[in-house]
């Protein structure tokens, strides 16, 4: 059975329009979706229609709450998910992925070698931070690749001159026990751990 939309009446506050059907409150819209459907006052809807325009409203909401979210800081596509979940059913959340993705809005590649260049953290404790992130591991093992080693060396050096000062009149053998947990605990590995060694000559 259709029905005839016998009012388009623009909200107060908001962009969205209340659609009347049959001289009764149906549905609204936002701005968009009654632009981009074409809408008009007469025009006859089928409840196929009705559904049909709703799903794109719901999509459309969840487009908008994703860029706001994006907005605020980076996000990988797990963690924008998680937070769509919170508002949006997954059909919902499921159209609105690809698109952001399309448009660039979405890419974890490059988040995670950002995240990865970016952290003063080791490359063990990265792997991890990013595997919680819910990135794939054949793209974080690109990423912790890509990672300066020079600067990565300069990070787990800062530490080690940190440890040093804290246990200057410890023994040798103390301080690098302290130098070893605190750069494993930050995610360095014992490659790194010897370099740091052999830079600060602490060979001792």
């Amino acid at each position: 059975m259709q029905k005839r939309i016998t009012k388009i009446e623009k909200q107060a506050k908001r962009d969205r329009y209340n659609i009347y059907l049959d001289g009764i409150y149906g549905f609204s819209l936002s701005e968009k979706v009654l632009f981009d459907s074409g809408l008009a006052k007469n025009q006859k809807l089928s409840e196929k229609e009705i559904d049909e325009l709703q799903d794109d409203d719901r999509e459309n909401k969840a487009y908008n709450r994703a860029l706001l979210i994006l907005s605020y800081r980076a996000n990988t596509e797990d963690e924008l998910k998680k937070k769509l979940l919170k508002n949006f059913e997954e059909k919902e959340i499921e159209q609105v992925i690809p698109k952001l993705r399309q448009q660039g809005f979405l890419n974890d590649a490059d988040f995670a070698e950002r995240y990865a260049e970016q952290s003063k953290k080791g490359k063990n404790l990265v792997r991890l931070e990013l595997i919680k992130k819910g990135i794939n591991k054949e793209t974080i093992e690109r990423a912790v690749a890509s990672k300066d080693e020079e600067k990565e060396l300069e990070n787990a050096i800062k530490i080690a001159e940190k440890v040093f000062k804290k246990y200057q009149k410890e023994p040798p053998k103390v301080q690098k026990q302290k130098l070893y947990e605190n750069l494993t605990r930050k995610g360095f590995s014992y490659d790194t751990f010897k370099q740091v060694v052999a830079s600060l000559e602490i060979n001792k």
